[in-house]
């Protein structure tokens, strides 16, 4: 379980995010949101990549908050799939089991799972869209974190290619049993993956019910003047 309680960050004088709290058992929860609202900062803080000014990130009871990235048992998926292009499929995959996480059962489990055996010799740069999300999605998850966070990673992708892809990736997901933050600013995309919602705006966070409930939110906001 994770809970993110009392999150604070400011850039200058702007308020990113705002006593942002949210709570994760074993479930795909999606956070919704326009740009610019504080997704991305919010999951970078869990992640370790951002440090917040206030707050605490607890993974199963254990304050993670002062912890470097690597030592928090987080999986972390970019918004862009940010592949080694020196290394082939197989080596960015192992790449993410460095510094003795995971095995090799887990590693072959989530090849065969995301069906990537085809493309493991491959250079990233010959692979399509949909393969290099794949790739960089096992790579997060073959060190088995005990929570995963991604952040948009389809955004670059037509809707054709995210509602054929979105249902695997849920299989996937609900297989390992592993807690998911999604963070994504289309409501749409959140009802092909998730199990329930949460609402980011104004740098703080809110549960909601259904997709329709975000949606509706989102126009809220927009009609104040702020755009995706």
């Amino acid at each position: 379980m994770l809970q993110a309680k009392g999150i604070t960050k400011k850039y200058g004088g702007q308020i990113v995010l705002q006593n942002a709290s949210l709570e994760i058992n074993n479930e795909i929860k999606a956070l919704i949101g326009i740009n610019g609202s504080g997704k991305s900062t919010f999951l970078k803080i869990i992640a370790g990549i951002v440090s917040a000014d206030q707050g605490d990130v607890l993974l199963n009871n254990c304050n993670i908050i002062k912890l470097p990235p690597e030592s928090r048992n987080v999986g972390y998926v970019p918004q862009h799939p940010a592949l080694f292009q020196h290394l082939t499929v197989k080596e960015n995959i192992l790449y993410g089991m460095r510094n003795g996480k995971g095995t090799i059962e887990t590693y072959n489990q989530i090849v065969e799972m995301l069906d990537l055996k085809e493309v493991l010799t491959k250079s990233p740069r010959t692979l399509s869209g949909g393969f290099q999300s794949r790739a960089s999605l096992a790579r997060a998850l073959v060190p088995q974190p005990k929570i995963l966070l991604m952040d948009e990673p389809l955004s670059s992708m037509d809707v054709v290619l995210k509602e054929r892809i979105l249902p695997d990736f849920r299989r996937v997901l609900k297989k390992l049993e592993i807690p998911v933050l999604y963070v994504t600013h289309d409501p749409w995309e959140a009802e092909l993956l998730a199990d329930n919602f949460a609402i980011m705006d104004n740098g703080q966070i809110s549960q909601v019910d259904t997709s329709t409930e975000a949606f509706e939110l989102i126009r809220t906001s927009m009609a104040r003047g702020r755009s995706f």
